[in-house]
């Protein structure tokens, strides 16, 4: 008579059982289109306001003072500058402590055309640094969202 085992042999093949890469394997890929959706709209926003604004020279006026726990007390300048005789402020995307920019220095602003209350600094910080740091790590995401899965499913299987 035969035992059980020698009646219902396991089916395993030879064929070592392939990892599981789970939800890592979704959120890499996808939070690396993101990032690069993100990098992208920034670059364009940032060559359209360098390519087609107009140029102003602008006024330090006041600093704002933003707190957080975090970092506790920052500073982001306010511009003042004029286009057609009206006036304009603009409030720096960019804070730090100490601050940048005191009262009364100037500066140029990028402003748009159509619209000269949407005004940018006209410097990296401002018009390159997200898409400086978007772009290469949505493409650093990208090369690890086709590596891991390679180098996994080619590891052998203890």
């Amino acid at each position: 008579m035969q035992s059980a085992d020698e009646a219902f042999p396991d089916h395993k093949s030879n064929k070592p059982p392939r990892r599981k890469l789970g939800l890592a394997f979704v959120l890499l890929p996808l939070s690396a289109i993101v990032t690069a959706a993100i990098g992208v709209w920034y670059t364009y926003t940032s060559f359209v306001f360098y390519t087609t604004g107009e140029r102003v020279q602008a006024t330090v006026v006041r600093l704002e003072e933003s707190y957080s726990s975090d970092t506790g007390a920052t500073y982001s300048p306010v511009y003042s500058y004029t286009v057609d005789g009206q006036n304009y402020e603009y409030e720096s995307i960019n804070s730090s402590d100490p601050p940048t920019r005191r009262v009364g220095e100037t500066a140029t602003l990028l402003y748009d055309p159509e619209n000269p209350a949407k005004a940018r600094e006209n410097s990296f910080w401002e018009l390159w640094l997200l898409p400086f740091i978007l772009c290469p790590a949505s493409i650093f995401m990208v090369v690890l969202s086709i590596a891991i899965p390679v180098f996994i499913r080619r590891m052998p299987s203890t």
